[in-house]
């Protein structure tokens, strides 16, 4: 297999996964038929690659973890006669899709719905109970190492669909899902019943690390999910790249602590010392999609007069021509964001010039994480409101402006001045999205 190397200057966080799998055998017990599996990973550029051969064993799949590097491995839940060469559903070629069975398989993930992990818990719960009635046995249970569960069986029908013509045999075994999703709406049971009807679905490969936190994607057993979260989380493995996870830099702040605060000239401020609470809540990369550049966040401490970060705002913006500049707070942080779009190294400079407290994060994860939404614990809790708008620093902008940035701003309601000429990087839908379990 051709070796696909990193981009020169990649952030550390590929390379931490990329460690990891050398350092851990990846094992496929929970995939039967491991030779009639697709495996499609992603890369760090964010393209998928379909895996061209059969993988046929542990140390196997372990090789091409290695040689590839993905940041994300999924595997079809359908067992396919060719998958290495397996087709779109309009291929005309039908060696290219021919299925010979298709896991029943269920994801419950925090969404508009299901608006905590604990929800999810107990979603999970529900939906196994119900199969376990209706004899279906699950093969395994996971933590998906990001905001909720999956449930796997082996295929219920596998010796009912008797139908030889693999494209009809597919449709069957799609009205199969279909009914039984439709029984556990009616039980008010939630969960993304896409994942359980598409019979060309991918799902996370157990014991792979999700990019998004760093987490592990974990098998669970019933004694597991039964158990509180806090419980959980102390058995999943985990690589050190999601900044946001950090707990200290997310937890709520409550009782005070004398902390000195490197810049600002040596000035003691009161850092709250954090309380030990398993929370969950959204991030947005300085990423601009489809380039190398990103925009500068800076931060500074709550603790700090806002005066003085008024002054740093005001002082910074001049000398780099950031243009606007837009100042958030919640109860710990200020952020100053400016939507200009400059390269790594520019927005380094501008961090350490403002005493900025993202600097190390910024040179060691190649990326700052502003937290956008409220943390909510496990029982529904807001334990954070999200950062709320203050006001905007008006200035002239010299260069270009992030299009995705600017046009996520717009979405949320930040007035922006209409002066923008030259704009950059793909849309809104494109930002970069951390959802971040605090631990």
């Amino acid at each position: 297999m051709k070796q696909i190397k990193p981009k020169k200057g990649q952030p550390t966080i590929f390379q931490s996964i990329n460690n990891y799998y050398k350092n851990n055998i990846i094992n496929l017990d929970t995939l039967p038929q491991l030779n009639f599996r697709h495996f499609r990973y992603r890369l760090p550029n964010g393209s998928f690659y379909k895996v061209k051969k059969k993988i046929r064993n542990t140390h196997e799949f372990n090789k091409t973890l290695i040689e590839t590097k993905p940041i994300d491995v999924y595997y079809s839940t359908a067992t396919w006669l060719n998958p290495h060469i397996i087709g779109s559903k309009l291929e005309e070629n039908i060696l290219k899709n021919i299925m010979l069975s298709c896991d029943l398989s269920f994801d419950v993930d925090v969404n508009e719905n299901i608006n905590t992990l604990e929800d999810a818990r107990l979603h999970s719960l529900a939906i196994i109970d119900y199969l376990d009635s209706v004899n279906i046995p699950t093969r395994y249970t996971a933590f998906s190492g990001s905001k909720g569960f999956h449930i796997v069986c082996d295929d219920p029908w596998i010796m009912d669909i008797l139908e030889e013509d693999p494209r009809k045999r597919e449709s069957i075994a799609v009205e199969k899902r279909k009914a039984i999703t439709s029984e556990l709406k009616k039980l008010g049971i939630l969960f993304d019943e896409r994942v359980t009807v598409d019979t060309r679905r991918i799902i996370r490969v157990p014991g792979t690390i999700n990019s998004k936190t760093g987490f592990a994607c974990t098998t669970l057993s019933q004694n597991d999910l039964n158990s509180d979260l806090e419980t959980i989380f102390k058995s999943i493995p985990s690589v050190g790249i999601g900044a946001p996870r950090i707990s200290q830099y997310l937890r709520k702040m409550t009782a005070p602590s004398a902390y000195k605060i490197s810049g600002f000239k040596g000035r003691l401020g009161v850092r709250p010392k954090p309380k030990t609470v398993l929370c969950y809540s959204t991030y947005y990369t300085n990423n601009i999609p489809k380039t190398q550049l990103k925009i500068p966040v800076m931060e500074f401490g709550y603790w700090v007069k806002k005066s003085d970060v008024k002054s740093v705002i005001r002082r910074v913006q001049n000398q780099y021509g950031l243009g606007d500049v837009f100042l958030f707070c919640d109860e710990t942080r200020y952020w100053a964001v400016s939507l200009k779009a400059v390269s790594q190294r520019r927005v380094e400079k501008i961090l350490k010039v403002s005493d900025s407290l993202n600097l190390n994060q910024c040179k060691k994860y190649g990326c700052t994480y502003t937290r956008v939404g409220s943390s909510v614990d496990v029982d529904g809790n807001i334990v954070q409101e999200a950062p709320r708008y203050l006001e905007t620093f008006i200035s002239d902008l010299s260069g270009q402006t992030s299009r995705t940035h600017h046009e996520f701003f717009s979405s949320i309601s930040i007035t922006l001045r209409d002066t923008i000429r030259e704009f950059c990087g793909a849309g809104k839908n494109e930002l970069e999205i951390v959802y971040a379990i605090i631990d």
